[in-house]
């Protein structure tokens, strides 16, 4: 599983996409099944996360 740095705009994008579907945290916790530290460290710059967390945050943004 690859890491992936999440640059500043990347993460900036996936929160302000989430927060446009009305998703909280916990929202998006039961549609991607990914953990809310999980998903907290998706939308925080600079921080490691796994690729296919990424594709199942975006897929559940979509």
């Amino acid at each position: 599983m690859e890491q992936i740095s999440t640059p500043k705009t990347a993460a900036s994008h996936r929160r302000e996409a989430r927060l446009a579907k009305g998703y909280s945290l916990e929202d998006l916790a039961v549609a991607t099944g990914l953990t809310l530290a999980e998903l907290a460290a998706a939308e925080k710059p600079g921080a490691q996360v796994p690729d296919n967390h990424l594709a199942r945050i975006d897929h559940a943004l979509a």
